[in-house]
């Protein structure tokens, strides 16, 4: 039976009845069906009905324009597919009553399109309808289908026959001609410009002007066809209501449900762009012809039982094959044989057969041993061999013993007339010995359920999970054509190099049983498993660098390849003489051909389905924005893959928060909790094959920062923080300042009140002294001592002064200077005059500058008086809150070499660095002094 995989109603389908099919630039598969319009990704079906915009929900016809638009004719006329959306806009009022059958499109961009019983119709790029059969004077013409050859002509398969058109008129092809005129039922061009038609008489090849009829001549069951594919030079699909036939160029190839078709009669046929054939059905939806992989038996198609459990290849090329309750079979390439009990059997629930040297059929079963031998079976008598439940029956060459595993009880060594038992008394780990193999060295290697035994020079030797096998649960030893040995395991497939076991275990492979291993006749490793059968490339898996690559080794042939069953069976593989192999699984037998398999180079389409972020809809060709608690994103995606879209593999990477790409055979991935941030999601696809797709799907989005992530925000807050710490700096300044203005009002008062007090009272004393009956000498003592306690009082008044907080704006400064003026110019000489106009009295001045410029105003003044014959003092001070001005200056002509330039001098110039003020004293025109600084 030839598989074929369907989809159908219970798969998503609209409706099982298909009419017509196409696959889109991207890589969907279209299906129109008697109730509905249906879009495939190779898992699930998207519908599309009237309330989409569907003129009528039965879909006769699909083509795709270069416009990437998709063309749907329905029995109630015509729409077109665009932009996730269906459209049938006023123009399409026309055909909008018509039943459309075929749609096509020239070189010019004109859509031409077929009706029945109205004609032919154009629709041209200034979007106008016009039936041009009417005005040529065939108005009530059945068109069916409409093929475009190279030179711009236009083929019309009619109910009458074929018609082509030029442009300008049209021509009818008669019997002379060598065509046959009958209906006319689909058409397609070749890349040769071969017109193929499938006719009511069968397939016509129109090459030149020669016609070529095919029909049942060359094998054709059915005439009668309903439509035409190409799949390669010189061959083509063509469907009927008898099911489908493949045409190589000469002859054709039937397929029925006989075969594994779904449903007799077949509508439509399409070749998709990675070669698969499709076949659209009349109640079995849309097949797929899965090719001649496999040809499969079970127990509706010739064998006892689906449990198949092992096979032999006798002398003569036959077949024998075990089942699990339905005995043994013998195939001779065309009939099976049945063997049971009632043949002489000793059990009908076979595990293993093996022909030895002597061309006798060993068959282990469940209740012991039975040879096959010149066309009888001959049970051994339990007083000969008492053990049951055989595994494996394998042959010494060497010796000529037989060395049988059983379930139960070890490894029996038999000569054929007495036997030697070995189980776990005799060094074996586990006493279920499942297969049996002797390497170039002679030593005896033994699949067990406690490891892997080696009986090398008579004693046994163990490889377990300590020396790294991924389970002591082995079920199967395959020794290659390199000696390495492979050992299949409950946990998947393991191999020794003689030195290391190492554990094959890929990561779409966890959870797998490995049944056995093999290799075929060109040396391909192939691994039974629960999932499948494997096909395996060691050189790429030890030498894959990603994880991409490595998945890249294994790829998988299942139900959706035509396995009869993923389901394989222990140690049930068996590679035939003629290159096949036979495959024994829960639900009947596959034979397999190796030399069959095509790699599939035709890379993948890869879409997006659905983008959610936290529950939101995002448009997959925008870039949008949310806020920070919008932050799950969901993205859904498919590879368009339809040989196995089941091993579809994906990579994916979400840039702005994952550096490396990952990888999943899951259609779906989720990131929660995203932090904010830029984000650009990008996914790719391959197939089974490991052929990447060509383009990658994206998606960009921004997640954009709290209120207190935002830069205003922290900008806000590092401003608000700064002046927080300038607010407490200034306070504590300020504070301090306080405290420190008190201190010097204290200390000023304490001086004045104390020290002071004291040295003016120590003055009076030296004069109520002075006053009384003291002699000259002591009188003049005295004098000095009140004159200097006088003048230290006056200094002391001046720091008094200076410290006193109380004393710190521009106006004390001024005050004090008008006061020492008075002071000092007792006699009204000079004149004085002051310039105090352009400061603000109340501006505090530092300390340490009040203290200094006032010191140096005294020095000054100082001097004028002592050596200036001036009758004229000029003061100027200015301060403005942060530079001040000091000038003080005379009209006195007094030569400069009787001024004094000495300490006072000096004073001034030191006084002037210490506040960091510029000084300039001059001597010509007067004597001046000029200070300027900042404060």
């Amino acid at each position: 039976m030839t598989p074929f995989r369907s989809y159908s109603i219970e798969h998503g389908l609209s409706e099982s009845v298909v009419h017509s099919m196409l696959q889109d630039e991207s890589g969907y598969i279209w299906l129109g069906t008697g109730f509905g319009l249906n879009r495939f990704d190779g898992v699930r079906f998207t519908q599309f009905y009237q309330e989409h915009g569907l003129p009528n929900n039965r879909v006769n016809e699909l083509f795709q324009d270069y416009r990437g638009r998709i063309w749907i004719g329905t029995d109630s006329g015509l729409a077109f597919y665009e932009n996730g959306e269906i459209h049938s806009p006023e123009q399409f009022n026309s055909v909008n009553e018509s039943v459309i059958l075929s749609i096509v499109e020239d070189e010019n961009r004109n859509i031409w399109v077929a009706t029945e019983g109205n004609g032919l119709w154009r629709y041209d790029r200034q979007q106008r309808f016009e039936n041009i059969t009417h005005q040529h004077g065939y108005r009530n013409m059945q068109v069916r289908s409409l093929a475009i050859t190279q030179d711009g002509m236009l083929w019309l398969g009619t109910s009458e026959g074929l018609f082509s058109f030029n442009g300008n008129t049209f021509r009818k092809y008669r019997s002379q001609n060598g065509y046959p005129e009958v209906p006319m039922n689909d058409m397609t061009v070749d890349q040769d410009d071969v017109l193929w038609i499938a006719s009511n008489a069968g397939l016509i090849k129109k090459e030149g002007e020669e016609f070529q009829i095919f029909h049942e001549a060359a094998g054709l069951n059915e005439c009668r066809l309903n439509s035409v594919s190409i799949t390669g030079e010189g061959s083509a699909w063509v469907s009927s209501d008898a099911g489908a036939s493949y045409f190589d160029g000469h002859s054709f190839t039937n397929y029925t449900t006989e075969d594994g078709l779904n449903a007799v009669i077949v509508h439509e046929t399409m070749i998709d762009r990675e070669g698969n054939v499709w076949l659209g059905t009349l109640g079995a939806g849309a097949n797929i012809f899965l090719g001649e992989l496999f040809q499969n038996y079970n127990v509706d198609t010739g064998i006892t039982n689906n449990v198949v459990t092992g096979f032999e290849e006798d002398r003569l090329g036959n077949i024998w094959i075990a089942t699990y309750g339905g005995g043994v079979l013998r195939y001779d390439g065309e009939e099976f044989e049945h063997f049971s009990e009632s043949d002489g059997l000793i059990d009908n629930k076979v595990y293993t057969i093996f022909e030895d040297s002597q061309n006798r059929i060993w068959i282990g079963a469940r209740a012991g041993l039975t040879i096959y031998e010149n066309g009888e079976f001959t049970p051994l008598p339990e007083s000969e061999f008492p053990f049951q439940t055989i595994r494996k029956v394998y042959e010494d060459e060497d010796t000529g013993d037989f060395w049988i595993a059983t379930y139960n009880s070890g490894v029996i060594r038999y000569d054929g007339e007495s036997y030697e038992q070995f189980n776990t008394s005799s060094g074996l780990l586990n006493n279920t010995v499942m297969d049996i193999k002797k390497d170039e060295e002679g030593d005896f290697w033994f699949a067990t359920y406690g490891g892997v035994a080696v009986l090398k020079d008579g004693m046994f030797e163990h490889l377990t999970i300590a020396d790294g096998l991924p389970n002591n649960g082995v079920i199967h030893i395959n020794i290659d054509v390199d000696g390495i040995k492979w050992f299949s395991t409950f946990s998947g497939l393991a191999y020794y190099d003689g030195e290391n076991v190492r554990s094959i275990i890929s990561d779409n492979q966890s959870g797998t049983i490995t049944y056995f291993s093999f290799q075929d006749q060109e040396e391909q490793y192939w691994v039974g498993t629960n999932r499948g059968l494997y096909r395996f490339n060691p050189v790429d898996f030890f030498s894959a660098r990603t994880r991409v690559e490595r998945l890249k080794s294994f790829k998988l042939f299942d139900q959706n390849q035509g396995l009869v069953a993923n389901e394989l069976n222990a140690g049930a593989s068996f590679v035939a003489s003629d290159g096949s192999v036979w495959l024994g699984t829960v639900e009947g037998l596959s034979r397999f051909f190796p030399d069959r398999v095509r790699i599939n180079e035709t890379p993948p389409g890869i879409e997006f389905e659905e983008v959610m972020m936290s529950g939101r809809q995002m448009e997959a060709d925008q870039s949008e924005e949310f806020n920070h608690d919008q932050n799950f994103f969901q993205v859904s995606f498919h590879g368009l893959s339809f040989e196995s879209p089941a091993q579809i593999l994906y990579e994916y990477r979400l840039e702005g928060l994952e550096d490396e790409w990952q990888t999943t055979r899951e259609r779906t991935v989720r990131y929660t909790s995203l932090p904010p941030g830029n984000y650009n999601f990008r996914v790719r696809s391959y197939n089974a094959d490991g052929f990447r797709s060509t383009d990658e799907a994206s998606i960009s989005f921004l997640i954009k920062s709290p209120i207190w992530m935002q830069w205003w925000f922290l900008v806000l807050i590092t401003a608000g923080i700064i002046g927080l710490i300038f607010f407490y700096y200034r306070f504590f300044k300020t504070r301090k300042q306080v405290d420190i203005e008190r201190m010097r009002v204290q200390i000023a008062s304490d001086l004045h009140d104390d020290v002071g007090s004291s040295l003016t009272e120590l003055a009076l004393q030296t004069d109520f002294l002075r006053a009384g009956n003291v002699s000259d000498e002591l009188r003049d003592t005295l004098k000095q001592l009140g004159d200097q306690s006088r003048k230290i009082v006056s200094s002391l008044d001046d720091i008094v002064w200076s410290i006193d907080a109380r004393n710190d704006t521009a106006g004390d400064v001024t005050d004090r200077m008008q006061d020492y003026v008075n002071h000092v110019f007792r006699a009204g000489t000079p004149d004085v005059h002051y310039h105090f106009e352009n400061i603000k009295m109340d501006d505090r001045l530092p300390v340490h500058v009040k203290e200094n410029i006032y010191l140096i105003f005294k020095e000054s003044v100082n001097n004028i008086a002592k050596h200036s014959n001036a009758d004229t003092v000029d003061i100027t001070f200015v301060y403005n809150g942060k530079n001040f001005e000091l000038k003080v200056s005379d009209n006195g002509t007094q030569s400069n070499g009787k001024r004094k330039s000495g300490q006072g001098l000096r004073n001034i110039e030191l006084r002037s660095r210490r506040i960091g003020a510029d000084v300039q004293i001059y001597n010509s025109d007067g004597f001046t002094v000029h200070v300027k600084g900042t404060v």
